[in-house]
């Protein structure tokens, strides 16, 4: 409500007379009578001035003003009258936040029904904000009508906010009794999401149900109550006092003696604290004791030798809270060093990194500017040890971390004049180039960004947002060759080592190599239109007009998918409409019903496909491939095949290309006799090997015994060709592998925590159950859902994902995806 008045206090509104409300005598009584928080009189003195001027103009609304006398009436704990006042509140308009707290006076009178109803029509005719949604999902947790909460979370994800979903779904999971998975929904929940929350006390009370009392004890200051100064943690609210009241009835440990905390004198309080330090400092645990240093009071005059350990002891235990992930701690620990004498640059510079990982922006942009004024000033008096060569370059650094600052806080302005300072200082700074960069990225001028970055990344500049603008833009240019090599050059400088071993299969060519239209139609659907071989697939998907039969095919709609087709194929080059053919004839092929017309719509697109081979030799590798795939007799290959290898000066090596392209799409044994010809004129062709391996079942001997010949040959010869061919096939039998334990996709539909488990444990028994003891399986099975869980993608995790689809993602499960470009904070394009 201060942010209401605030506004009202500046808005400059004129009367109906002509005055403005700061010069009318009514607007000044009723501002007085509000700061004096008399709002029965304001109310009173507007009822009043309305008889004689009904279109009088005042500001707060008059509906504000009701909701300030309702909660001053609540706080009086005049419930009754306070819904009244919330209920006219309502009356003139003022939905939301009146509707939230009228809820909370019918629930002080025991009215739960009422307060229900109120909410939920509210909330159906759309007048609850985000904020206040979440309370109408805990009248229903309270009414106990968990279906429903499920259902509105799962299906309107997107009238909740993240820590609201998190905290429905930690709930939920206690009731299911899964304290586990409730504690990991409530340590994403950093602030209150209503008013009076404590998300400290779910914390709590998950880590006491699932028995990890030590962790609770911990949260509540129990572990450490003995050496605490004043008011431990469960001393600071009436939950919290209970929740460690009830876990000192159950375990008897530690013994609780609150009223003596409460009562010490404060020297036996510090004394306590002191001993306390001193004892962690011995065990090593430099993070406590600077906690219990930071929270002791007036230790200055009573314990000097700790004044002499303050410095010492809070330059540790910042770089130990930073060792185990809590920058938080760090920033707490190391930000008061900065005001002692001397100033010490080399902890402001560890603290600007953990500023950036805190986010904390404004203390960044201070800190910076703290670093040029000490840097200038050292250039001035240490002129010998701050040479020109070594002091510009610095100095423009620092006004590139001022500009990065300025960026983060969305103030680009700022920024450009911190990058022009550096310019002015050190124009070749190849920090200061990479910055440019990223500017021109912004700009969508891509092709200067590239060259700028490319050239500070070669000057030494490891900012990491350089390296992924770097890889953003040639993603923008849709060069993945381009973006892969620039990953081979400087991967390595900034912790992206994975290109070497990388495999990109096309996502239209994962899809159909399912060989299942379940898993087919759920990987083309819902994906981004721009590759037209994917949007053959899902033109497919949308002509089909029945269930899948026993044997997995369904029936197609050929008119409307053909005049769909042929849209697409007028659209493209004769290049471009190489693989769309191939995705359309083998999509036809593979999943839909052999009904009147089909065979011919096949062979239809296959005559496109051949015909464009006259211009685009390419097509014809395609043409073969499909006819691999389609015929069921070598002799039908035979003159197509001859034909054209005849032509290649490797005709070894195309072949095996050939098969290692079919192999995707079925068992092929078409090929076997033209593989066999081949192998006898080229035995030590270790591509060749690998493609009469694949034409064996997996779980044949001869199928690995083949593979692994073909690759110590590959590795001696050091044939890259090969060696990636190798990785490949690894890539599409762990593919199939994970296929292989993955229950029907319509499992996925409204997936929650609640069956999430089954689900898990169905793919774990599938994968293992034949191979390990059934006791030893039951034994690992928690500990095997839990490593299943963690390599899942995480739905809903933060603000920024809650317009994403929340079904699961079956490309994460069935692709090795390539490592994606952080989002740059505070950029924008």
């Amino acid at each position: 409500m201060a942010k209401h008045e605030s506004k009202h206090h500046s808005a400059k509104h004129v009367s109906s007379t002509g005055t403005k409300l700061a010069e009318n005598p009514f607007q000044v009584k009723l501002q007085e009578l509000l700061k004096q928080k008399k709002y029965r009189q304001a109310l009173e003195e507007i009822k009043k001035n309305q008889r004689s001027h009904p279109d009088i103009e005042f500001t707060p609304k008059e509906s504000e003003i009701w909701l300030l006398r309702g909660q001053q009436e609540f706080q009086k704990q005049d419930f009754k009258q306070a819904e009244k006042s919330f209920g006219r509140a309502l009356q003139l308009g003022l939905a939301g936040e009146a509707h939230y707290w009228q809820a909370r006076c019918l629930l002080e009178l025991n009215q739960l029904d009422v307060a229900l109803n109120l909410l939920r029509e509210a909330f159906e005719a759309g007048n609850l904000t985000k904020d206040y949604s979440i309370s109408y999902l805990k009248l229903l947790l309270l009414k106990g009508d968990i279906a429903t909460v499920e259902q509105l979370i799962n299906q309107q994800s997107k009238r909740f906010s993240a820590a609201q979903l998190h905290w429905v779904r930690g709930v939920i999971a206690l009731k299911n009794e899964q304290p586990q998975a409730a504690l990991t929904s409530f340590q994403k929940i950093k602030r209150p999401i209503t008013p009076g929350d404590l998300p400290n006390a779910w914390l709590v009370y998950s880590q006491q149900v699932s028995g990890s009392w030590s962790a609770a004890a911990n949260l509540l200051g129990l572990q450490s109550s003995r050496f605490t100064f004043g008011r431990p943690k469960y001393l600071e609210h009436p939950i919290l006092e209970r929740l460690a009241t009830s876990q000192q009835a159950k375990t008897g440990e530690p013994p609780l003696n609150p009223q003596n905390l409460e009562q010490s004198d404060q020297v036996i309080q510090d004394a306590i604290s002191a001993l306390a330090i001193v004892q962690l400092i011995n065990d090593g645990n430099h993070h406590d004791a600077a906690h219990v240093l930071l929270r002791m009071e007036r230790c200055a005059d009573r314990f000097p030798e700790l004044n002499i350990l303050r410095t010492s002891l809070l330059t540790l235990a910042g770089q130990q809270a930073l060792n185990q992930g809590q920058a938080e701690c760090a920033e707490l620990f190391w930000q008061p060093l900065l005001t002692e004498k001397p100033f010490n640059p080399q902890l402001a510079v560890n603290l600007l990194e953990v500023f950036e990982v805190n986010d904390s922006e404004q203390e960044r942009q201070r800190l910076v500017t703290q670093l040029l004024k000490w840097l200038e000033q050292e250039g001035k008096q240490k002129p010998q040890e701050w040479p020109a060569e070594r002091l510009k370059p610095t100095l423009a650094h620092l006004h590139c971390r001022m500009a990065d600052a300025y960026m983060a806080l969305d103030r680009d302005r700022a920024a450009k004049a911190a990058l022009q300072q550096a310019e002015r200082i050190c124009p070749t700074s190849p920090e200061l180039l990479g910055r440019k960069g990223l500017f021109a990225a912004m700009e969508e001028n891509y092709t200067e960004a590239i060259a700028l970055i490319t050239q500070a990344i070669e000057g030494g500049c490891r900012y990491q947002e350089i390296y992924d603008g770097l890889l953003s833009c040639w993603d923008e240019l849709g060069d993945k060759q381009a973006r892969n090599e620039a990953r081979r050059r400087f991967g390595k400088h900034f912790g992206d080592f994975s290109i070497e071993s990388e495999v990109e299969v096309l996502p239209w060519v994962d899809a159909i190599s399912t060989l299942s239209y379940p898993f087919f139609s759920r990987l083309v659907q819902g994906k981004e239109q721009k590759d037209p071989a994917l949007r053959a697939c899902q033109i497919f998907v949308n002509a089909v007009q029945s269930s899948p039969n026993s044997g997995g095919r369904v029936s197609l709609n050929q008119k409307a998918a053909t005049e769909a087709w042929e849209a697409l194929l007028e659209q493209l080059s004769g290049n471009e409409q190489i693989s769309v053919l191939q995705a359309i004839a083998l999509s036809i092929h593979l999943f839909a019903k052999r009904e009147k017309g089909i065979a011919a719509l096949t062979n239809q697109y296959l005559q496109k496909l051949f015909n464009l081979s006259a211009e685009h030799p390419e097509a014809k590798v395609a043409h073969l491939v499909v006819l691999a795939v389609k015929e069921g007799s070598p002799q039908k290959l035979e003159s197509p095949l001859r034909t054209y290898l005849d032509t290649m000066p490797q005709p070894g090596n195309v072949l095996a290309n050939i098969q290692l392209q079919a192999r995707r799409f079925g068992w092929i044994t078409t090929l076997i006799p033209a593989l066999e010809e081949a192998l006898r004129r080229e035995p030590q062709n270790p591509l060749l090997l690998l493609a009469r391996a694949t034409t064996y079942p997996i779980n044949q001997p001869k199928y690995e015994q083949l593979k692994q010949a073909g690759f110590e040959l590959a590795r001696r010869l050091q044939d890259a060709k090969a060696l990636q061919a190798f990785r490949e096939e690894q890539a599409f039998l762990a593919a199939k592998e994970t296929q292989s334990i993955m229950p029907d996709p319509e499992k996925f539909d409204n997936l929650n925590m609640s069956n999430i488990d089954d689900l898990l444990e169905g793919m774990l028994k599938k994968l293992f159950g034949s191979k390990i003891p059934q006791a030893e399986f039951e034994k690992m099975l928690p500990e095997l859902k839990q490593m299943m869980l963690n390599s899942m993608p995480n739905f809903l995790d933060d603000d920024e994902e809650e317009d994403d689809e929340s079904e699961i993602d079956l490309d994460f499960i069935f692709r090795s995806l390539p490592p994606t470009s952080r989002k740059p904070k505070g950029r924008r394009r």
